[in-house]
Formats: structure tokens, sequence, C-alpha cells
């Protein structure tokens, strides 16, 4: 073996254990954030505050995650990523506890917004830090973190249901807080890649709005989320209003969920191969028609199933969105470009969910998702355009795209 081999496998080797911590982390914060929504209920009838205590307790993980983003994410371009990282796994650590000992409403709003900014903390700069050890495999490795993220999404609900029943909220809380110090103890010891450092750096992020290539990212992630808000709001409602169940419920999140873990890093390096640009224009025209058909769906396993057809869309198309960022980011500013994507993405949920049930029981589901499959549809032909547009002012070639 030469010495260039050694090197090239000595780098390999240190991308795969620097890749799995992250990996641990994206899935540690993000069951950290969703064992809550398995948790609610019991917290309700245990804390006994009203039905808006739910609304008041899930609001303040979205608005803490979307201002952290936006406020936080640029210190992991000025040299910081992996202590931003680790404080917030220390953060999940102390909201999670927090939901074990609180005794009241109160205190759980704020365990809930402390999982909320952990997850502010960290998904930026996880994101960046992936997409900047090669560019020409980023949304590769960027569907691989979603379908982790995605995994714990769902499998938190999961676990907690599995620990609530015999031992009870406190210990399940306990038992996050625990994941949380673990990996937080796997990541201490290792090194892990600095982005890189301009003197730009110290700007905020929402200056980068002023670059339209950032803008078209942004929205073209946005756009992708929108029905988000929708099915946050009133997937339960749907699939019961179409006869369905709590297990069909699940089963749909876990449908959606199988292709991102199964093809997501192969459909981020379709992105790789064909260009983030085309791959997220296709995802979301490709995304809208589907949206449109749960509109006109009647059975409940229909709509499961429509869920996995989804999923795969979404395998290639939210890794590209990701990658788009990526490489509309100017330099030493990787990280805050994340941080603008997902505030956008939570922002754009957050106002959809706040609607959607309105016409959903004034005007039924074709009205609802009719309604979201349009303005994605118009969303895609904008975001065609600011991109054409962006190709000369940001200096992106086609090929890069």
């Amino acid at each position: 073996m030469t010495r260039q081999d050694h090197s090239v496998k000595q780098k390999s080797s240190n991308f795969s254990l620097g890749i799995g911590v992250l990996l641990a982390c994206s899935f540690g914060i993000a069951t950290s954030n969703s064992i809550i929504f398995g948790a609610l209920s019991d917290l309700q009838d245990k804390y006994n505050f009203s039905d808006s205590g739910l609304g008041f307790i899930s609001a303040a993980g979205f608005l803490a995650s979307l201002i952290v983003q936006l406020v936080v994410a640029p210190l992991a371009d000025r040299g910081h990523p992996k202590r931003l990282v680790m404080t917030g796994l220390v953060i999940a650590m102390c909201g999670s506890a927090l939901f074990a000992i609180g005794g009241s409403l109160g205190v759980l709003i704020i365990a809930r917004a402390l999982t909320g900014a952990s997850m502010g903390c960290t998904q930026p700069a996880i994101r960046a830090i992936a997409a900047h050890l090669d560019p020409s495999q980023a949304a590769e490795r960027l569907g691989r973190l979603r379908g982790v993220e995605l995994a714990g999404f769902t499998g938190g609900p999961l676990i907690g249901a599995l620990l609530i029943e015999p031992f009870g909220l406190r210990v399940t809380f306990f038992v996050f807080t625990a994941f949380a110090a673990v990996v937080l103890l796997m990541m201490a010891p290792r090194q892990l890649p600095t982005l890189p450092k301009t003197e730009t750096s110290n700007k905020p992020s929402l200056e980068l709005l002023r670059y339209r290539a950032v803008r078209a990212s942004a929205l073209a992630s946005l756009t992708l989320f929108l029905p988000v808000g929708i099915y946050d709001s009133l997937w339960d409602r749907y699939i019961t209003d179409r006869g369905g169940n709590n297990f069909m419920v699940g089963l749909s999140f876990l449908v959606y969920t199988l292709p991102f873990i199964a093809f997501g890093a192969r459909g981020g390096r379709l992105s790789d191969t064909h260009g983030a640009q085309r791959m997220v224009l296709i995802g979301i025209a490709m995304c809208a028609p589907i949206v449109f058909a749960y509109g006109l769906l009647t059975q409940s396993w229909a709509i499961v199933l429509m869920g996995g057809v989804e999923g795969i869309v979404g395998a290639f198309a939210i890794p590209a969105a990701q990658s788009l960022m990526a490489t509309a980011a100017p330099p030493g500013r990787a990280s805050a470009a994340q941080g603008i994507l997902g505030a956008g993405d939570l922002l754009a949920a957050t106002l959809v969910s706040l609607i959607a049930p309105t016409i959903y029981g004034r005007y039924g589901a074709m009205t609802t998702f009719g309604s979201a499959a349009i303005a994605m549809c118009v969303l895609c032909v904008l975001i065609a355009l600011m991109l054409r547009g962006a190709r000369t002012e940001s200096g992106l070639s086609s090929d890069a795209q």
C-alpha cells in the first residue's frame, strides 16, 4: 500500500467515524423532540392542564427551534461547529430531564422549548459539516442524515409508548436524557471538521437573503415542507375520517419514513450526479400531484400507500434542496444558510398548520390538499425562474446545480 493509498484510507476512516457520530447525534436529538408527541395525553392526564396547553407545548418547540436556527447557527461558521453540536446535546438533556421532573404546564412549555432549541443548535451545523466534507457527495450524505432524522422522529413516540406503560413518564424521559448523554460522551473525544471561515462569517443569518440563490434554495425546501403543516394538524383526523384508526395513523408514518431510510443516500446520489437544481424541481413537480391526490382518496389504506410514494419522492427531493442550499451559500456561511433553510421550513409548516384545519372543516379534504398542491406548482415555477437568474449572480453553473 502506497503512502497516498494509506492517506486516502485514513481520511475515509476518519469520515466514517465522524459521520457515524453525527448520525447518532441526529437520531438522539430527533427522538428527544418527538417523544413528546406520544406523551402529550399522558402529561395532560398527570398534570391536568387544558387542551390549549397542548398547543402551547407544541408551539414552544417549533418557535424555539426557528429562532435558534436563525440566531445561533452562524456560530458554527465562526469555527465552533463541534461546540455548537455538543451544546445542543446538553440542551436536549436538560429539556428531557425537565420533562421528567416538571410539575406544571409552565415547566413543560420551557422543557419543550429547550428540546426545540437543541434541534436548532445541531441541525444546521451537522448538515453544513456533512455537505462540506465532500461537496461532490453532499446530497448523498444529506440524504443519509435525513433518513436517520426521520427514523428518530418516528421512533421517538414508539420507544416512548413502549416505556411509558410499564415504567411511567419520569423514567421514560430520564431514559432519553441518558441517551443524549451517551451521544455527548461519544462525540467529546472526536474531532469534527471545521467549516470554512471568512470575514463575512460574523454577519447575521438573515443577511443571506440578499442572495437570490439562497432565497431560491430556501423557497424550494419551504415548498416541499408546505404540506407538512397539513399533516401536523390534520393527519390523525384525516385518516380517521377515511375509516382508519390509530394503528393506521402510526403505520402511515412508518411507511413514509422507510423510503428515506432505504433510499435517502441513493436519492441524494441522484442529485450529486444529475444536479441538485434539476432534482429538486423534479421532486416538487412530482410531489404536488401526490398532495393533490390525498384530497381524492376515500380509503385509509390508499392514503397509507400514497404516503409511501411521497416518501420515495421526498428521499431525493429533500436532500436535493439541502444540497442546493449548501452550494448557494457564500464561503464561510454554510451553517447560517442551513439555518435559513430550516427556519423557512418551520415557518411554512407552522403557518399552514394554523389555517389548514379551518379550510378542512369548512370546505373538506379536496380544497385543503388541492390548494396546497396548486401553491406548490406556482412556487415551483417561481423557483425555476429564480434559479435561472441566480446562476450569473452567484456564479453557479448548471452542472453544479
